[in-house]
């Protein structure tokens, strides 16, 4: 919206002449209740002028400045202060609308659709039918779709040019027109003489004329439209009768004419649950990289030998540990990097007998293409320099060097169920096991206490969630009964 138009709201008032002429194109006919509606109301004196000049009715008015809601409120029934979305309103429950809306469109919110338009096709629905319509709009902004609706929902339509002096300053028409009860799909003589008046023009009759064929290239007749200026608003003489107000609005709806208040803290609950919405999806979870690594609860402590794996799987995330020369934070992450390669096989000799000895001494080589997983560590100091890590001889080093506070990092991020601190029950549950086997290089009979520590953490795994992965040493299967024993 420019400059201008933003300091007012969008608001440009109804021409006095306009207005004036306007009135005598409406008429009223027998006692009842009528409403009348401007959705964009500003000071209210345009419905309240119809009002006066057409009632008793009651006036309804929706303005989002505060200063000329207040003002609005003297002259009109009822007023809200808000914008047009927020306004809840009963379908078919008003017997006139008058529509002069902000000249704009929305591209700054997003949506791209020009204000008049989004007007008019919201308000329709408002009108009871045969209810009257009176929209003032720039005739340059009667595209297609308004065209179509106006056509398709609107019977009785009339557009005349602002009078003289009023036009040349606002480039305005005034349309009027019935509503329909339904919808009916506008014929295409109907749908191009409320196209014409985009450009101020009225579609008299149809002419035909010879015009050549770009396919055939042969001449054919076709209709051709006769354009005629548009006239300036003069006088009517009650051509439009304004209805009376059904007592309820569609499919027996009650009347209502409320809007819900908007808070600050309104908005921010609805973008937070917005947001968590949109963090909940699948699309978003598979769009956003994850930025913290998995928190899981292994059944036992792991080893230190087993947070190298972890590490250069991707498993441990980014972790920050301490270089041991200076004590500078150290940022550590791994992961696995898939790399193909081509690999030439034996030569194969072309099978073609035919060929001359040049040929024959050509030969095929066949060449295969492989996959290698590689393990990369990247490391970022605290002087913002990133390496890339390949060689596995400095991979293990690193690892060497901070194993011990990584250790400690997976220990508090992932806590065990079991801290190799048993119940005193539960290791001597195990004594009957194994009392006549030994094992090789071993005197003593029965489970080992490495085997009693792994069938108790197993056992809690399944007790807490019914199954359980093991991922163990050799010697650690014959365990199995001593888990089932547990658990």
């Amino acid at each position: 919206m420019r400059l201008e138009g933003q300091s007012k709201l969008g608001y440009y008032p109804t021409p006095e002449l306009t207005l004036r002429l306007l009135l005598t194109w409406l008429s009223t006919t027998g006692d009842g209740l009528r409403r009348y509606l401007d959705p964009c109301c500003g000071k209210g004196e345009a419905l309240a002028a119809i009002a006066a000049a057409h009632g008793p009715a009651e006036t309804y008015g929706i303005e989002l400045s505060d200063v000329r809601a207040a003002e609005a409120r003297q002259a009109l029934t009822h007023v809200i202060n808000t914008g047009y979305e927020y306004a809840v309103l009963t379908d078919e429950t008003f017997s006139l609308v008058l529509l002069n809306p902000p000249y704009d469109g929305e591209n700054i919110t997003g949506s791209g659709t020009r204000m008049e338009e989004t007007f008019l096709v919201n308000t329709t629905s408002r009108l009871a039918p045969s209810g009257v319509l009176i929209y003032i709009v720039p005739h340059a902004r009667i595209n297609e779709k308004i065209a179509r609706h106006l056509a398709g929902w609107y019977q009785g339509l009339r557009c005349f040019l602002l009078p003289a002096d009023e036009y040349a300053i606002f480039k305005q028409v005034i349309v009027f027109g019935q509503r329909r009860g339904d919808y009916q799909a506008p014929s295409g003589d109907a749908l191009r003489a409320v196209q014409a008046w985009a450009d101020a023009a009225l579609v008299t009759s149809y002419a035909a004329i010879e015009a050549l064929d770009p396919e055939t290239g042969k001449s054919k007749k076709i209709r051709q439209p006769v354009l005629a200026e548009m006239p300036y608003l003069g006088a009517g003489a009650g051509e439009y009768a304004i209805p009376i107000t059904p007592l309820k609005g569609k499919h027996g709806a009650a009347f209502r004419f409320q809007y819900m208040v908007v808070s600050d803290d309104d908005m921010l609950r609805e973008a937070q649950d917005a947001a968590s919405r949109l963090l909940a999806s699948r699309e978003w979870r598979d769009l956003v990289p994850p930025t913290a690594p998995k928190t899981i609860t292994p059944a036992m402590t792991p080893k230190k030998g087993h947070i190298g794996p972890q590490m250069l799987s991707g498993l441990l995330g980014t972790n920050l540990v301490r270089s041991p020369a200076d004590r500078q934070p150290l940022a550590l992450k791994g992961h696995i990097h898939k790399r193909r390669y081509a690999v030439q096989g034996d030569s194969l000799d072309q099978l073609d007998d035919d060929a001359g000895d040049d040929d024959k001494k050509r030969r095929l080589r066949r060449i295969e293409v492989k996959e290698k997983f590689e393990a990369v560590m990247m490391t970022l100091a605290a002087d913002g320099t990133l390496i890339e890590h390949r060689d596995p001889a400095e991979i293990g080093r690193l690892l060497e060097q901070h194993v011990r506070e990584l250790a400690e990092i997976v220990q508090v991020r992932n806590v065990p169920r079991y801290d190799l601190k048993p119940e005193s029950w539960e290791w001597t549950v195990f004594d009957p096991l194994s009392c006549e086997r030994k094992l090789p290089g071993r005197s003593e009979t029965g489970l080992t206490d490495f085997q009693r520590h792994l069938a108790i953490a197993m056992g809690r795994l399944c007790l807490a969630t019914g199954a359980g992965l093991v991922n163990a040493e050799m010697g650690s299967g014959v365990c199995h009964e001593a888990w089932r024993m547990n658990g």
